[in-house]
């Protein structure tokens, strides 16, 4: 008797891998043509972005700053280095860029590590007004001994409650002020929190993740231009690009603080490959970003005006619309649960804590992605029609699926892809 072999479980596993492999290649097209993707942290590159992807700048490390780097052979990397923080800064008017961090997490983190000091007291967005890990307690904070507080928010307006915040920040003399959510529907009002965070001698931070894109636009306010000291950012959100950080601010001096802090404890390396996407996005963001999110808000009010009228609970301000608008749930409904099952009926989106109710969820619904496929206000209407037609709204003014919405796949997917076709 022969000795054993895998043969069959390597046949098998092969078998299996392609198929993932397959799938990952059609991956894109059953995002554009097959789901209605209102995931509010999602969007959908141009195909002039995805082709500037250039794995062969990954080939080895690239240590150290632009053209000091300690690798050779780095001087393109260094040349998109530069070419980056040029185009960013003229983008949103800062005065220094690091464009060389993965994602914004890790800037968060960069940005914590370089201008605080543990046992340090920042204040923050709480959980409940959709404050991201990476900002709050138990969080990233916690990894660079930061003690956390929780800001003031004003959910009968939707937005951080400015003059709570001001006071607290004079009374509790915070080494770091964090601005900004994940969950933002309508623009806050910073000026007067800026003001009392220079009294006292603190560092605003403004993590403008979901909401870049708009601001390069010209439909949310520059948080640079009303005086921040540090504005964070991720890049496929509302900037319509794949997933990298970016750390932008004021002092140029600053900048330079960060930037040591990178290249001595904590880059070995990055990954220069997504430096060539980063340009070609803030590119387009510069020529076309203006149009790019007016149409944004213009269809966030839209969806939001449509599901209104067809009876569905709607959490979006009067005016001032972002890409964001929430959909309360049903208490009697696990988030998760109702998410999961919309998903087979051609519906991507997700949940946050609903703003207004402390300890109920909401559907997080953005524009941003149907925005980049072509969608205008008009398809806002049939939108509407989608989520109604799977959704009825429960006793607690929340939303749940309806009881005679069919198991299969039919009941939306059909018209998703008749929207997208």
């Amino acid at each position: 008797m022969g000795a054993p072999t895998n043969r069959g479980y390597e046949a098998t596993m092969n078998s299996e891998t392609d198929s993932l492999f397959t799938a990952a290649l059609s991956h894109g097209e059953t995002l554009k043509r097959r789901r209605l993707v209102l995931y509010a942290g999602a969007n959908q590159p141009s195909e002039a972005v995805l082709a500037a992807h250039a794995p062969a700048l990954s080939a080895m490390p690239s240590m150290g700053p632009s053209f000091h780097k300690d690798q050779p052979g780095t001087e393109l990397v260094s040349q998109f280095e530069v070419a980056i923080r040029a185009e960013a800064c003229a983008l949103f008017r800062a005065e220094w860029v690091e464009p060389r961090l993965p994602s914004a997490t890790l800037a968060n983190l960069a940005v914590f590590h370089a201008f605080a000091a543990p046992g340090d007291l920042m204040l923050a967005p709480a959980p409940a007004h959709g404050g991201h890990l990476s900002q709050r307690g138990g969080g990233t904070p916690d990894l660079a001994g930061l003690i956390c507080d929780e800001l003031p928010f004003d959910a009968a307006n939707l937005c951080l409650d400015t003059q709570a915040t001001a006071r607290m920040v004079e009374q509790r003399h915070p080494r770091l002020v964090m601005l900004g959510r994940s969950v933002m529907v309508r623009p806050d009002d910073i000026a007067p929190v800026i003001e009392a965070a220079r009294s006292v001698g603190a560092t605003t931070v403004f993590d403008a993740s979901h909401v870049a894109g708009l601001i390069a636009g010209g439909a949310y306010p520059n948080p640079l231009d009303a005086g921040v000291d540090v504005m964070v950012t991720s890049t496929y959100k509302t900037i319509p690009g794949l997933p990298h950080g970016l750390i932008l601010g004021r002092n140029p001096a600053e900048g330079e603080k960060l930037a040591r802090l990178l290249d001595d404890r904590f880059l070995a390396n990055n990954n220069a490959a997504m430096l060539p996407p980063l340009l070609r996005v803030l590119q387009e963001m510069s020529t076309s970003g203006p149009d790019y999110a007016r149409r944004v808000a213009a269809n966030t009010q839209a969806l939001a005006s449509a599901c209104r009228a067809r009876g569905l609970p709607v959490i979006a301000p009067d005016a001032g619309f972002t890409h964001q608008m929430l959909i309360p749930i049903d208490p009697s409904v696990s988030p998760r649960e109702l998410i999961n099952t919309l998903e087979p009926h051609g519906i991507t989106v997700g949940t946050c804590p609903d703003l207004t109710r402390p300890g109920r969820f909401a559907l997080r619904v953005g524009t941003q992605f149907i925005t980049t496929l072509g969608l205008g206000t008009t398809a806002m209407e049939e939108v509407a029609d989608i989520l109604a037609g799977l959704l009825t709204v429960g006793e607690a003014d929340g939303v749940k699926l309806r009881e005679d919405t069919p198991p299969s796949r039919s009941a939306g997917l059909a018209r998703v892809e008749h929207l997208l076709a």
